[in-house]
């Protein structure tokens, strides 16, 4: 009933429709995020395009390119001060490049701090940047998916766990709060920040 009456205002395609049943569909994409129903529960996936498009954008799709076993590596303060500009040419790849990794640190808790630390130099693209980016596309192709498995559990508690990086950035001394919050074994939630001030000790870091 209830898409018979949206079918009569609207143009409306209805998707797939996940359950048990043998009818039921297993598989099914929301803005093009993988959702898969199992004997066990439920699986997210994020948009596998989004990956194969940064790698091939990245020119790392060869058979050649070598993966990574880590998104990121940090920021030496050598590289900090030999750092240049790119080309202005470069400014609008880098920061399409860029925003690409950061919709796709949305749904990949693994690569949310290297994506961070890559939007901070969208103002002005550097080649430590680029680099930072070329890093990032290696593990992508070492590490292409990520699926998260929700089974079934009875949790009755949250958890939450939080940390800082004290004065992590080797350019402005800001510190990187970051987190996850689960239900049960169950990750909701994860996130990093660049804080906005100056901590001036390991405790304001964490307070903040």
């Amino acid at each position: 009933w209830f898409e018979s009456a949206m079918k009569w205002k609207y143009e409306l395609t209805v998707g797939g429709r996940l359950g048990p049943r043998p009818n039921d569909d297993k598989e099914a994409t929301v803005l093009n995020r993988v959702i898969r129903w199992t004997p066990q529960g439920l699986e997210y996936e994020a948009d596998p395009r989004q990956a194969e498009k940064l790698i091939e954008e990245l020119e790392l799709a060869g058979d050649g390119v070598k993966g990574v076993v880590t998104p990121g590596v940090k920021t030496t303060q050598h590289q900090v001060e030999s750092e240049q500009i790119l080309p202005e040419r470069e400014h609008t790849r880098f920061r399409g490049l860029a925003a690409r990794a950061n919709y796709l640190s949305a749904d990949r808790p693994d690569i949310i701090f290297a994506a961070k630390e890559i939007c901070r130099l969208m103002a002005k693209p550097t080649d430590v940047g680029m680099s930072a980016l070329k890093r990032l596309g290696r593990y992508l192709r070492e590490k292409p998916r990520l699926v998260f498995a929700f089974d079934y559990q009875s949790a009755g508690h949250w958890e939450v766990y939080t940390d800082t990086d004290w004065a992590g950035c080797v350019r402005t001394r800001k510190s990187t709060s970051g987190g996850c919050l689960l239900l049960g074994n169950h990750v909701l939630k994860c996130w990093s920040s660049t804080q906005a001030s100056i901590a001036l000790s390991s405790g304001e870091a964490e307070y903040y």
